[in-house]
């Protein structure tokens, strides 16, 4: 009989909700995000409303919960190497949008939910491009591997923090190309008339994902039954 009753009770705390951010979200009647102020196409917020993929994902979350979004955005967002000069803490929010890319300086700071894979490509505005733009934008993204790429390929690069700023060096001619993630490159090309997008496949793809703070499972059971994420994230 003790048997029986200490399976029983063991089944019964597996149970349990291993902790209340779920109740929190709902009790507070708000969704709190932290994201950065411009990162077309994932996310764009002027702190009351948002744009962009990864904004419509947190919308649907929301709806779920039953609760807006509140939008806090982090003008400090990448500007240096510790996220905790961004103003990015646990107190701020409940999740991160922001383009943040899965490898283990991540994964270390916070639960990864990864909802997509993306590999790079380059855009062209001539036939010979020779001043090349690097998005390097990404939290968790190793530039080093774009920035090698560009440098065997004996062209002028810079890196530029956002597509917004690659989109002014376009059009003003400062730059005649840009290599970025495949989403960034697609909503540059939409902008950009007579542009020209080829796949670069011999760089690494790189797994996006929002991020959440650890130890909040009953949140995170809602957000990834919503974006309906598999467990490898693919």
């Amino acid at each position: 009989m003790f048997i029986v009753l200490g399976v029983l009770a063991y089944l019964g705390l597996r149970q349990l909700p291993p902790d209340n951010s779920l109740a929190r979200v709902r009790a507070a009647g708000v969704l709190n995000v932290c994201a950065p102020p411009s990162l077309p196409p994932f996310v764009s917020s002027d702190g009351t409303t948002a744009t962009g993929s990864e904004a419509a994902m947190i919308d649907r979350v929301a709806r779920r919960l039953g609760v807006p979004v509140g939008w806090n955005v982090q003008p400090a967002w990448g500007t240096s190497p510790d996220p905790v000069d961004w103003g990015v803490r646990p107190e701020s929010c409940d999740l991160l949008a922001g383009g943040i890319v899965v490898n283990a300086e991540t994964q270390g700071l916070m639960q990864v939910m990864p909802y997509a894979r993306r590999g790079w490509a380059q855009l062209s505005t001539t036939a010979a491009p020779k001043r090349l733009a690097v998005l390097t934008n990404h939290w968790g993204l190793a530039a080093d591997d774009a920035f090698g790429w560009a440098d065997a390929r004996g062209v002028d690069f810079v890196a530029v923090p956002s597509a917004d700023a690659a989109l002014a060096a376009l059009t003003s001619g400062e730059r005649d190309s840009v290599l970025g993630l495949a989403d960034e490159v697609a909503w540059l090309h939409a902008r950009v008339p007579g542009s020209v997008v080829t796949p670069v496949r011999d760089l690494p793809t790189q797994t996006l994902a929002l991020g959440m703070w650890k130890n909040t499972i009953t949140l995170k059971r809602v957000v990834t039954s919503v974006l309906n994420l598999q467990p490898n994230g693919r």
